[in-house]
């Protein structure tokens, strides 16, 4: 069978874990030809271990962080979109499905959706809602991790469309800890509400009130915002500096309210680092090393951290 996968794949700082987890799965399709989109003006960005995984695609070069190529982009990858058995799109994100629903359009092949998590925008809060209905309706199916909340979610808005699961994982031996620490608390994820960054500042600069304690950041749009107390922003970093500093610290702080499965919880708990976060649908499937905080008791949360810390 003949995959592709679409739409243009950004690398570097705008590389997604939906993109990643993607590469390490369409990775193992040896007996398939999975043909990528990808983005020229990032790709020289991608990380090497990156690199590595993208050795096991057919890359289609195209563009999509460039207004002045993006129809010359668009082009190359439906010349590829015709040559193919089916459209994957990788993203739940408006803008993405709605590129891999106009290639299936016009190269008159089927079109698969992979849904992430449930965002705003599949429940209807954007512009582009009566396009995205359009794609979901042209599928022929809809790929979705293996968490009830984002199934059930996705049958009711989508009744009678065929919906598969999927699991998730991180690769164990990559992971390891160690003894020196440069952060007392981690944090991984872009800055938004769904990440529950208000509470996160409330959780630690009451943790700050026990002692000086700081918290190491790392994800996107932090810029420009402000910083829980006595924290640091690391921005973006490779695949390796991520693993070293989960080694290197102590606690991973992680009061997220809605999750798909989250990558970066099953990575801290690969790297020996106790997770605390709430008791929310989403992280029922984590049990050991996990300590779960009844929702909205920041005072709890606080206190399980200071407990690790100080133990």
């Amino acid at each position: 069978m003949k995959i592709l996968i679409s739409p243009p794949m950004r690398f570097g700082k705008d590389f997604t874990g939906a993109a990643r987890r993607t590469l390490e799965v369409y990775s193992r399709f040896k007996e398939d030809e999975v043909y990528l989109c990808v983005d020229s003006n990032t790709l020289p960005y991608a990380d090497d271990e990156i690199k590595v995984l993208l050795s096991n695609f057919h890359l289609v070069n195209s563009y999509n962080t460039s207004r002045f190529n993006y129809l010359k982009g668009f082009v190359q990858c439906l010349k590829q979109a015709k040559k193919v058995d089916v459209i994957l799109s990788y993203s739940e994100c408006s803008l993405s499905i709605i590129y891999s629903y106009f290639l299936s359009l016009f190269a008159r092949k089927p079109l698969i959706i992979f849904v992430h998590h449930v965002t705003e925008e599949i429940r209807g809060d954007t512009n582009y809602y009566f396009l995205l209905k359009l794609a979901f309706s042209r599928s022929k199916g809809i790929i979705c991790l293996d968490n009830p909340e984002v199934k059930e979610e996705l049958e009711k808005l989508f009744p009678g469309k065929k919906i598969v699961t999927s699991t998730n994982g991180v690769n164990v031996d990559q992971y390891y800890t160690s003894e020196e620490k440069i952060c007392d608390g981690l944090f991984i994820g872009d800055y938004g509400e769904r990440k529950g960054v208000k509470y996160l500042s409330a959780i630690w600069n009451l943790v700050n009130k026990k002692g000086n304690y700081k918290l190491c950041i790392l994800g996107r749009k932090w810029e420009g915002k402000e910083l829980p107390k006595n924290s640091i922003y690391l921005g973006f970093v490779s695949e390796r500096k991520k693993r070293e500093i989960l080694a290197k610290s102590k606690v991973f702080v992680f009061p997220s309210l809605y999750e798909g499965y989250s990558l970066v919880v099953a990575e801290a708990l690969a790297s020996y680092l106790p997770v605390v976060t709430w008791d929310l649908p989403w992280s029922e499937r984590f049990k050991k090393g996990v300590i779960k905080v009844k929702f909205d008791d920041v005072n709890q949360f606080v206190q399980v951290i200071i407990e690790l810390l100080v133990d």
